[in-house]
C-alpha cells in the first residue's frame, strides 16, 4: 500500500476499539513513526445506556503521512466558533464579516476581524447519520460529513481518493461531489450493489458545499467502471483441475461420484455437474449432462455454473423436462463472497481443511438458484425496445419471509442494466434502472436508437433484492 501512495500522499484508517491498537503498530511500521501525524477521536454521541461500561461514544482514526511533503489544509476545514467567541466579535460590517473593537494602550481602538472558522483539533464531533436521504440501512455507514474533513483537508481537486473497504460508499460519493477522482472495492456483492446505486442515485443527494444541507448535488454521477477482479485463485485453480472439483463439491455438500465424464458428484437424488471455471455453461454441455443422467437412471440434476450462456435458462430445462430430467441451473458465488467468508483462514481456498468448509464456510456461503428472467424485444427501424414481462426467484427461506408483499414478482428486481452492444467482453452499462426508498420499483421497460443497421447482441443484468445477479443476452438486427 505504502508504494502505491503519492509521496505527498495521506492515509486515515479507521477500526473501532477492538483492533485499533493492533494496528497502530503494524502501520508504524509501514509508514514509520516519524510519519504518524494524529491519533483523530470521532466522537459520534448517541443515547444507549449501559451497566457495565462506559458509554462507546467514539471511534479512533490513525492519520498517517507517506512522508514530509505531505501536506494539510486545515484552513478548508474550519469549524464554527461556539458562542462566547461569537459574543465577543460582536459586530458585522456590511459584507457580513464578524469583528470586534479591541482597545489599545494609547487609547485608540482597533478593528479585529474574526477568520471565517476555528481551527480542527485532534476531536471531531460529527454525529451519525441520521437524515433519511443520506441513511443506506448499512451498519457501518460513515457520514458524509466525516469524509468530508478527511478529503478536503488531505487532497486537491482531481486528485485520487481510494477506499479500500468501501461499504456503503460514503468515501466515494463524497469525493465524487467535491471534484475528486476515486477508486472503491469491497469483497461484498451488497456492498458494492449499495454503492453503484448510490452513485446513479448522487444527484437526489445533498450538497455538500451547501452549509445548510438543504440544496441537492444535482449533478450526475461522472462516468465509472464495475470490475470483479481479484480472482487469483482461479489461475490456480486451472492448474488442480481435480482438486477444484473437490472442493467446490464440498463447498456444495455433495458426495462425489467416479467413473462418469460429465456427472461430478450426488447430492441426495440429484446428480451434480461442475461447471467451467473461465467460460459460460453451454446448452451443449447441459445437453450432455442430461443424457448421461438418464444413461445411468438419475431424473434429477443440479448444474452448477460461474456464467451462462444467454440461452441456458428457459431451453435448458425444457430440454431436461423432455427427457425426463428435473434440471436446477445454480449459481456458484463468486471468489470473493467466498473469500469473504474465511477470515482468519488460509485464503488459498484449496487448502482450507475439510473441517472448515464443512462446518464454516458452508453456513455462510449460499448457492442460489438462477433466476427465471423472461425478455420482451422489438426492433421498429432503428429503435429497438426491451421489456421485463417475468421474472421469478426459486423459493426460499428469506423469499418466504417477503412473499406476502409482492404483488408482482418483477418488485423483486433491485437493479437492472442494459448493454445495448455486448461485444462479448466487457458489460458498458448504457441504461439503467434501480430502486429508491421514495419509489421501490423499476422500470420495465427501455428504449434506445441504433446510429448504424446490422446484427447487435442486447445484454440484459439483473441483480435481484438478495444481491444475486441474473444475465442475458438476445440478438437483434437493426435495419
Amino acid at each position: 500500500m505504502r508504494d502505491l501512495l503519492a509521496e505527498n500522499g495521506s492515509v486515515y484508517v479507521h477500526l473501532d476499539w477492538h483492533v485499533g491498537h493492533y494496528v497502530k503498530v503494524m502501520m508504524d511500521e509501514v509508514f514509520g513513526q516519524e510519519n504518524f501525524r494524529n491519533e483523530i477521536v470521532w466522537h459520534y454521541g448517541g443515547n444507549a445506556v449501559p451497566s457495565k461500561f462506559f458509554p462507546r461514544k467514539h471511534d479512533t482514526i490513525l492519520f498517517y503521512a507517506k512522508s514530509e511533503h505531505t501536506e494539510l489544509y486545515l484552513d478548508r476545514v474550519l469549524e464554527p466558533y461556539s458562542e462566547l467567541t461569537l459574543k465577543r466579535y460582536n459586530h458585522i460590517d456590511k459584507d457580513g464579516k464578524r469583528y470586534k473593537i479591541s482597545a489599545l494602550r494609547n487609547g485608540k481602538q482597533e478593528i479585529v476581524y474574526a477568520k471565517e472558522g476555528r481551527l480542527s483539533d485532534s476531536v471531531w464531533n460529527i454525529p451519525v447519520p441520521r437524515v433519511k436521504a443520506e441513511v443506506m440501512d448499512y451498519t457501518t455507514q460513515k457520514p458524509e460529513a466525516l469524509l468530508k474533513r478527511v478529503i478536503l483537508a488531505s487532497s486537491d481537486p482531481g486528485d485520487i481518493v481510494a477506499d479500500f473497504f468501501c461499504g456503503s460508499g460514503t468515501t466515494l460519493a463524497v469525493a465524487e461531489k467535491l471534484g475528486r477522482r476515486w477508486i472503491g472495492s469491497d469483497l461484498s456483492k451488497f456492498a458494492i450493489q449499495v454503492t453503484r446505486k448510490r452513485l446513479l442515485d448522487i444527484h437526489n443527494s445533498k450538497d455538500l458545499l451547501d452549509e445548510k444541507g438543504k440544496k441537492k448535488y444535482e449533478k450526475p454521477a461522472r462516468p465509472f467502471e464495475l470490475w470483479n477482479i481479484g480472482n487469483y485463485e482461479t489461475v490456480y485453480w486451472q492448474e488442480r483441475e481435480d482438486e477444484y472439483l473437490a472442493f467446490m463439491l464440498k463447498l456444495y455438500q455433495t458426495q462425489p461420484l467416479t467413473g462418469f465424464r460429465y456427472l461430478h458428484g450426488r447430492k441426495g437424488e440429484r446428480a451434480v455437474h461442475i461447471g467451467p471455471l473461465n467460460a459460460p455453461v453451454t446448452m451443449e454441455e447441459v445437453e450432455k449432462v442430461v443424457i448421461e443422467c438418464r444413461a445411468n437412471n438419475f431424473n434429477k440434476a443440479d448444474v452448477l455454473g460461474w456464467e451462462w450462456s444467454y440461452e441456458v435458462n428457459e431451453l435448458a430445462k425444457e430440454l431436461a423436462k423432455k427427457n425426463g430430467v428435473d434440471l436446477r441451473l445454480v449459481q456458484i458465488p463468486s471468489v470473493n463472497e467466498i473469500k469473504s467468508s474465511l477470515v482468519g483462514f488460509d485464503l488459498q481456498l484449496l487448502k482450507v481443511p475439510d473441517q472448515i468448509v464443512e462446518k464454516e464456510l458452508s453456513k455462510y456461503v449460499k448457492f442460489p438458484e438462477v433466476a427465471y428472467l423472461e425478455l420482451e424485444t422489438g426492433v421498429i427501424g432503428n429503435e429497438a425496445t426491451s421489456k421485463i414481462t417475468d421474472f421469478q426467484l426459486s423459493p426460499t427461506a428469506e423469499l418466504a419471509e417477503i412473499a406476502s408483499k409482492v404483488k408482482d414478482s418483477r418488485e423483486l428486481i433491485d437493479y437492472w442494466a442494459i448493454d445495448w452492444d455486448y461485444k462479448g467482453d466487457t458489460f458498458h452499462n448504457q441504461w439503467q434502472s434501480f430502486r429508491v426508498k421514495k419509489n421501490p420499483k423499476v422500470e420495465y421497460e427501455a428504449r434506445h436508437k441504433y446510429e448504424e443497421a446490422g446484427e447487435c447482441q442486447i445484454m440484459t443484468k439483473v441483480v435481484d433484492v438478495f444481491g444475486n445477479d441474473t444475465n442475458k443476452v438476445l440478438k437483434v438486427r437493426i435495419k
